[in-house]
C-alpha cells in the first residue's frame, strides 16, 4: 500500500515529537500495548501514556491523532460500567431487597442432601461443627453426599428470600442508578501498527547510539536537547552535542534529527529542521533521513546546507555520522 505524501509528512512531524518517541519506544521495546485503567478519580485512563504525554485530555488527543496517522492500531478491550452522570467507572454495588428496600442482603449457598432430597441453605447442615441433615438427622461424611443447588439472597432486615435481588449502583457522587440507567463505556487497547514498528525502532534505537559516539568524542551531549536560539525561541532536537576546544578555544556544535518515513523522507522535514538549526546555528547540522530523501527534499536542501545522511535501515548510520565528524575533525586541523 503507497502512503501519500500528506500523510507520510504528517507522520514525520508527530514522530519529532520528543515525548511521542519516548512513550513509542517504551511501547516498542517493552512490547506491551496501552491499555485503559480506572484512575483515583474513577474516571478511565491510559495512566502509562499520561506519565509522558500530560493529562488525561492530551493523552486522549494524542492517542487519536496517533490512530488516525496508523501509527496505533486499536483492539478491543471490554466495557465498562460508570454512572450516566459523572461518567464515573467504580460505581458501588448494592443489593437492595425488594420487599422492604432495605441494603442488608446476605448470601446464601443452597444444598442438596441426595440421601433424602432436602434443600436448605449450607448454614443449616452445621450442627456444632458436625454436618447433619436437618431433615432426616443422617450425619454427613462424605462431600459427594452433598450438592450445590445454586443460592439465594436473603434480607437480615424482613428476612425476604430472593434468587434476583434488585441491583443499586451508587456513584461517589452521590448519584444511584439502576442496570436499566446505567451507561456502558467501550474502552479499548492501543498497540503500535506492525508496518511502523520496524521504522521506530531505527529512530528510537539510533538516538542512544549517537549519544554514545558523541560522548565518546568528547561531546557533552543532550538527547533530546531542548535549546534557545538565538530568537529566543526554544527549538527541540534528538541529539545535540557540544564540545569546546583545547585552552577554552572556539566550541564545536553538532545538531543531529532524526527523520522516519515508510518511503522517502519529504521536505517538510528538512524545512522543521532548517528552521531550528537557522535560529540555534550549530557547526554542524545533520538530518538523518530513513530510509532516504525525497528527491524534492533533496533540491530544497540545496540552498538550506544541512548534512543530509540517508541510510536504508538506520543501521549504518552511526558510522556515517563518525564519518562527518572526523572529516570535519581534520579539516579544521589543516
Amino acid at each position: 500500500m503507497q502512503v501519500s505524501s500528506e500523510n507520510r509528512s504528517g507522520r514525520q512531524k508527530l514522530l519529532s515529537d520528543p515525548k511521542t518517541r519516548e512513550l513509542l519506544r517504551r511501547l516498542i521495546m517493552e512490547n506491551k500495548s496501552l491499555a485503559p485503567d480506572v484512575g483515583p478519580d474513577g474516571l478511565i485512563h491510559y495512566l502509562v501514556a499520561e506519565q509522558v504525554i500530560g493529562d488525561a485530555k492530551a493523552t486522549e488527543a494524542w492517542i487519536d491523532e496517533m490512530t488516525k496517522d496508523g501509527i496505533l492500531k486499536k483492539g478491543a478491550y471490554k466495557e465498562l460500567v460508570t454512572c450516566p452522570v459523572h461518567l464515573r467507572a467504580d460505581p458501588q454495588v448494592q443489593l437492595e431487597c425488594a420487599k422492604c428496600k432495605a441494603r442488608k442482603m446476605r448470601k446464601t449457598t443452597l444444598v442438596e442432601h441426595l440421601y433424602c432430597g432436602y434443600i436448605d441453605a449450607d448454614s443449616k447442615f452445621d450442627q456444632g461443627g458436625f454436618l447433619v441433615c436437618p431433615n432426616c438427622k443422617r450425619p454427613i461424611h462424605r462431600a459427594d453426599e452433598l450438592r450445590s443447588s445454586g443460592g439465594w439472597y436473603e434480607c437480615q432486615n424482613c428476612l425476604t428470600k430472593t434468587s434476583v435481588p434488585k441491583v443499586v449502583l451508587s456513584c461517589r457522587d452521590g448519584d444511584e442508578f439502576g442496570t436499566n440507567d446505567l451507561r456502558l463505556a467501550a474502552v479499548y487497547t492501543y498497540a503500535v501498527e506492525d508496518s511502523v514498528v520496524a521504522q521506530l525502532k531505527n529512530a528510537l534505537i539510533l538516538a542512544p547510539a549517537l549519544v554514545e559516539l558523541l560522548s565518546s568524542a568528547g561531546f557533552k551531549v543532550m538527547s533530546p536537547a531542548t535549546l534557545q536560539g538565538r530568537s529566543g525561541t526554544s527549538h527541540t532536537v534528538d541529539v545535540y552535542g557540544e564540545k569546546t576546544g583545547d585552552q577554552g578555544t572556539e566550541t564545536n556544535d553538532v545538531a543531529i534529527q532524526i527523520a522516519v518515513d515508510a518511503a522517502a523522507v519529504e521536505p517538510s522535514a528538512v524545512i522543521s529542521f532548517f528552521a531550528k538549526t537557522y535560529d540555534l546555528r550549530p557547526k554542524l547540522a545533520i538530518l538523518i533521513t530513513i530510509p532516504s530523501a525525497s528527491e524534492a527534499a533533496k533540491q530544497i536542501n540545496e540552498g538550506y546546507g544541512i548534512t543530509l545522511v540517508e541510510d536504508s535501515d538506520g543501521a549504518s548510520a552511526v558510522q556515517k555520522v563518525k564519518a562527518l565528524l572526523d572529516s570535519a575533525g581534520k579539516a579544521k586541523t589543516q
